[in-house]
């Protein structure tokens, strides 16, 4: 699956007689992608993640360059399906399933689209595609989308599909140059419409009156020069060089004392993978010298600069005491030691012992998440709760 979806196109679909279809990034898209992005800079980049660059500067030929490859990369690595929008041979913007995890079977939904198109179904269109294959192809449970709350266009569009609201993520995601609160969005396998999200959206546009587009002729493609490409695909694989050392190589070890216990501990393991490890940074939780249980810290997200935290105790050697002072331990390790802003934890609603722990050590509940996956398999409703560095949480 992974290998396909670096060429996989989903379509093509028609709508007021125009023909969809999502496909693979190329480099010749550079000159489109650019011109459609300056132009509606005022609509994304208020919700586009921060950058000490100027907004031009975000999209030059090696900004392109460097998206397309990583694009292919996550891709072969199943992590990603990032595709183009093309509208009658017209790059019209660009939609994704990204964060692609095959243990919670859950993918993160984001799109973007040319405002001259907007009000006409295409971006829903495009959305019906892409979720149609996240649940039929990718075998998906969860497809999440968080929205800024002032960003109300993307919400009533998230809401018309079919997307339910479910929490309020504090401080989620840097944009416009500050953290800011994030809704998450969500829905789950047990709401999918009968035909398919696409077949139930074009239905839904055929009842409208609407005026079909004016989309004017294919502008040329353009390709970046070759040097931009030889250069920026060097510097790209040096780095997949180096994280994927990162992901192999052992972490130094981290002995992470309890207060208020001298005689437990979190360790890491002996031979202990690094950040960038699928599994996470894993401690273990030792009483008196006795194994009573392990810490992790999973999905670290170093630009985003959050994580997800898991904690399980033996309740016969490690009380609940020791379970908060666990969790302390590995929250100051999170913030101070990494760098992380906000670390989360999905909680199922029925363990209360866990959301009383995680109450006292300071997380507070931002909401419901629906048919969530946990680490122990267990497939239900998932309290959010969370914590963050910046002393501001609004549930």
């Amino acid at each position: 699956m992974s290998s396909g979806l670096a060429r996989r196109q989903l379509g093509p679909a028609q709508l007021h007689g125009c023909t969809m279809v999502l496909r693979p990034p190329r480099f010749s898209d550079f000159a489109q992608w650019r011109r459609l992005r300056l132009h509606d800079r005022k609509l994304i980049e208020p919700f586009w993640h921060s950058s000490p660059l100027t907004w031009a500067e975000r999209h030059t030929e090696k900004h392109w360059v460097r998206e397309v490859l990583e694009t292919r990369a996550f891709a072969r690595e199943g992590k990603r399906l990032a595709t183009v929008i093309e509208i009658d041979g017209r790059f019209a913007g660009q939609v994704e399933i990204g964060s692609i995890d095959p243990q919670l079977r859950q993918g993160e939904m984001g799109i973007w689209l040319d405002a001259a198109l907007a009000r006409h179904g295409f971006g829903g269109l495009a959305a019906g595609l892409i979720l149609d294959f996240g649940f039929d192809t990718l075998g998906l449970e969860r497809i999440i989308a968080p929205i800024s709350p002032a960003n109300i266009a993307a919400a009533a569009g998230a809401m018309e599909l079919g997307f339910v609201p479910e929490a309020r993520m504090a401080q989620h995601f840097d944009v416009g140059g500050q953290r800011t609160d994030h809704l998450l969005y969500a829905m789950t396998r047990e709401e999918l419409p009968p035909k398919g999200f696409t077949d139930m959206w074009v239905e839904r546009m055929l009842d409208r009156d609407d005026e079909p587009p004016r989309l004017g002729i294919p502008i040329l493609y353009e390709t970046p020069g070759t040097a931009a490409i030889l250069g920026v695909s060097a510097r790209f694989r040096a780095g997949q060089l180096r994280r994927a050392a990162q992901r192999v190589l052992p972490a130094a070890p981290v002995h992470l004392p309890l207060p208020g216990y001298p005689g437990a501990r979190l360790r890491s393991p002996l031979v202990s993978t690094g950040l960038r490890s699928a599994d996470g940074l894993l401690f273990h939780l030792e009483v008196d010298g006795r194994r009573a249980g392990e810490a992790r810290l999973l999905d670290i997200d170093l630009f985003d600069r959050h994580a997800r935290m898991q904690i399980r105790a033996d309740p016969a050697r490690a009380d609940d005491g020791v379970r908060l002072a666990a969790t302390w331990a590995l929250l100051d390790h999170a913030v101070h030691g990494l760098g992380l802003f906000r670390v989360y934890s999905a909680i199922a609603v029925e363990d209360t012992e866990s959301a009383a722990v995680a109450a006292r050590a300071g997380l507070l509940e931002e909401g419901i998440m629906r048919s969530y996956i946990g680490l122990d398999g267990h497939r239900g409703d998932h309290a959010l709760w969370a914590v963050t560095a910046g002393g501001e949480h609004r549930a």
